[in-house]
């Protein structure tokens, strides 16, 4: 143990008989663990590793990110994992350069750069250095941070690792690790480390099999990552701190032993934070959040496995509350963040909408608090990094809320007040707990969801659709047909739909269902598409958020190929930064709002773009994580390039004014361009002139 935190070290090892005994001497005996990950050696190395007293745990599947893989899955609750390889070129003896900067919180996340340190001639060859110039480079283009080196010995909280969610069981996990650590925000450092010639050839840089095979990987590596980034990831500009105490008996809640007892003060304090983290999961679930720990007492090892992972932990440091709080939001700002609120774990009336009132407010005032009846706040919000808040005050006592109003005052500041709330400090603070426990325990009435299908003749799809809808609680089912000719009503009605005819056209259709609909919830739901597994819970959770007016779900198109996959990428990502989903991914909203916006207008086109811009200007739209999958035929008729490039036209038509009336008779030339199929359309014995297509993409 080093400076009171738990060290593990792990060595992917193929073949190192030679130098693997030399590694393990070398390392320092502060280390708590090491754990060698054989990746299916043929000689002596997991049998000279145990002799010296490391763990082995055996990897047979090939690859350098599979054996650290392996290797983690042994541990449990170290505070700090180092990375070194086993063919004795670093020098494990330099490992203090890399934990150091964790245990002292100057780092979460340290690379031993061998670009950076003394190197003997000829230990990193030519290849290697043009490769990790290549990547760094790449990198800094796409995430604006300077790397030297991919280098493998390196140090990293553990919490932090398992909130990176490493997956590369090749040559990619070095570089994997620092762009996810890029992406996510983490405070990064580089230190020079001594490199030397290693025993043996090297698996990657020693044959022309592993140069083409480590350089394909890294760079697909890097360039999926940015397409990833590209399609799905919004900038992070809200943070959460959860200020908290690990629950150890005798040393937190100190107030309530004497009524509880030090093993029932330890109790609460985990009852009550794990109370708080609940409510911040819901609003991260409703906006992207970044969410940090600051703790005191225990260590990150076991912060994290009490709390869980994708949650950043920190100690609170020295000095009084003002000091931990100032650095806390100075660090914060320091990160990119635009807005940052700060919470205790003793407040069981903050709900997540009061938070999010809190980031609100923030859009148009400097400071919000959340006043304690004590004297105290239970929240802290700022803007921008205002350190005079935490001077002179006095902490601990009654006044701390009159005097930080009264700095706030005295700066100029605009300000906002939340509503006044209950802590948890005293004995007689106990009934509160109680009263939110069992307010808690007590399940929120269920909103009815009617599900609105409008169909004409679609018998081959119907049965799959409906099928999907089995089993959901609370859910009933509507068919609004437009005048099928064929098995369509005679299936809806056997399953046990309530069926309503109606002239075709789909907004019209819908319409006609929600006037019908008894449900608080409408679902507007197309014959051809199928519904997630518990859609009904994701539509519900979604609508109860503060600000949220409608939802749809991710796209997922029913049929191979990669430009399928490329117009789900692309729909998805649509749907998700722009806010602009469209009816194949299945809309839903209170019945209420969809009164209040007018329903579908009764348009041949773009009923579900011009919904959603409606409902745009209400409020926010949220994208659940669960795909629908509809069918693939519109893509497949006329081909999904050509489809999508129609479909961009016609929308980009509609903004800028032309009538759905024209665009739908471009529509139904270009979808149907022989004489015959188009004179059907005009007779409507083709069910999909009467319901064009969705547009995707």
């Amino acid at each position: 143990m080093r400076k009171g935190h738990k060290i593990a070290v792990i060595i992917p090892a193929l073949n190192e008989e030679s130098a693997i005994g030399r590694v393990l001497s070398a390392i320092p005996d502060w280390v708590d663990d090491v754990i060698v990950a054989d990746n299916g050696s043929t000689d002596r190395t997991a049998e000279l590793a145990r002799a010296q007293g490391a763990q082995v745990v055996c990897e047979p599947r090939r690859g350098y990110g599979a054996a650290c893989l392996a290797g983690l899955a042994r541990l449990d609750d170290q505070d700090i994992i180092v990375f070194l390889d086993g063919d004795y070129s670093d020098y494990p003896e330099d490992m203090d350069r890399l934990v150091d900067p964790i245990i002292d919180d100057r780092a979460d996340f340290v690379i031993g750069s061998r670009a950076r340190g003394e190197r003997e001639p000829g230990a990193l060859t030519v290849q290697a250095r043009f490769g990790n110039w290549l990547a760094c480079t790449l990198i800094g283009w796409l995430w604006k941070v300077r790397y030297t080196d991919l280098g493998p010995f390196r140090a990293i909280r553990h919490s932090t690792l398992r909130a990176l969610g490493m997956r590369d069981r090749d040559y990619g996990w070095t570089v994997e690790m620092q762009i996810k650590a890029a992406r996510k925000g983490i405070r990064i450092l580089e230190v020079p480390v001594r490199y030397r010639r290693r025993i043996g050839r090297s698996k990657v840089s020693g044959t022309l099999k592993g140069i083409v095979g480590a350089g394909v990987k890294i760079i697909s590596t890097i360039l999926v990552a940015a397409l990833d980034s590209w399609f799905r990831e919004m900038p992070v500009h809200e943070q959460i701190i959860v200020f908290t105490r690990y629950p150890e008996p005798g040393r937190t809640k100190t107030r309530l032993i004497p009524a509880v007892g030090p093993q029932g003060a330890a109790e609460l304090q985990r009852q009550m934070t794990e109370h708080t983290l609940r409510r911040v999961r819901a609003l991260a679930r409703q906006r992207p959040l970044a969410v940090e720990i600051r703790y005191e007492g225990g260590r990150d090892g076991l912060m994290s496995r009490w709390l869980g992972v994708g949650l950043s932990y920190r100690r609170q440091g020295e000095g009084d509350l003002g000091v931990r709080l100032k650095r806390a939001f100075e660090e914060a700002f320091r990160a990119g963040r635009h807005r940052v609120i700060a919470i205790g774990a003793d407040c069981p009336g903050l709900t997540a909408e009061l938070m999010a009132e809190a980031f609100d407010h923030l859009r148009r005032s400097d400071v919000v608090l959340g006043p304690a009846r004590d004297g105290g706040y239970y929240l802290m919000g700022l803007r921008r990094p205002i350190p005079q808040l935490f001077d002179g005050i006095s902490w601990g006592t009654a006044r701390v809320l009159e005097e930080t109003q009264e700095v706030i005052r005295r700066l100029g500041l605009s300000f906002h007040r939340l509503t006044v709330l209950d802590d948890v400090d005293r004995p007689q603070d106990l009934a509160i707990w109680d009263r939110e426990r069992e307010s808690a325990a007590k399940p929120p009435p269920l909103s009815r969801i009617s599900v609105i299908i409008p169909t004409l003749n679609e018998a081959a799809n119907v049965k799959a659709t409906l099928g999907s809808l089995e089993g959901a609680a609370g859910v009933d089912v509507i068919i609004v047909d437009g005048g099928s000719n064929d098995e369509t009503v005679a299936l809806a009605r056997s399953w046990g739909a309530k069926v309503v005819t109606s002239t075709p056209g789909r907004g019209r259709q819908m319409n006609v269902g929600a006037a019908m609909a008894d449900g608080e919830i409408l679902l507007f739901l197309h014959a051809d598409t199928r519904l997630p597994h518990r859609f009904e819970h994701h539509v519900r959770e979604i609508l109860s958020r503060p600000g949220v007016v409608a939802g749809a779900f991710r796209l997922g198109i029913d049929a191979p190929g990669l430009g399928l996959r490329i117009i789900e990428k692309v729909a998805n990502w649509r749907a998700q930064v722009l806010q602009a989903p469209y009816g194949d991914q299945t809309i839903f909203l209170k019945a209420e709002m969809f009164r209040h916006v007018g329903g579908y207008p009764d348009s041949p086109i773009m009923e579900d773009v011009e919904l959603i811009r409606r409902l745009r200007r209400r409020g926010r739209i949220v994208i659940a994580p669960s795909a629908v999958q509809t069918s693939a035929r519109r893509w497949q008729r006329m081909g999904i390039w050509k489809t999508w490039f129609v479909n961009q036209a016609l929308i980009l038509s509609y903004w800028v004014g032309v009538a759905p009336e024209r665009l739908a008779r471009w529509y139904y030339k270009e979808r149907f361009p022989s004489r015959a199929i188009h004179r059907s359309a005009q007779t409507g014995n083709n069910q999909e002139d009467k319901h064009p297509q969705p547009l995707s993409g």
